[in-house]
């Protein structure tokens, strides 16, 4: 057994590697808007999301992209 099972708060790099991958491709993709989104808002919405349980890339590319763009249009925070 993986130790990433006894220590499930730290992440390993194929986590690191997907937490990147759809930092970028979010941030790749325009926004509703045609507003260039915030990295940094990018990120904590997609290891929020991460952190919740959602893993599968394409899912979580979709509902960050959704989440940061509604953060953008009302102002406040995603969560």
């Amino acid at each position: 057994m993986p130790d990433r099972y006894f220590y499930p708060g730290i992440l390993a790099s194929d986590d690191l590697k997907l937490l990147h991958d759809t930092v970028r491709d979010v941030l790749q993709v325009a926004s509703g808007d045609g507003a260039a989104r915030d990295p940094e808002a990018v990120a904590r919405v997609v290891l929020r999301l991460y952190r919740t349980g959602l893993t599968e890339h394409h899912k979580l590319l979709q509902l960050a992209g959704l989440m940061v763009d509604r953060q953008a249009l009302v102002g406040g925070p995603a969560f």
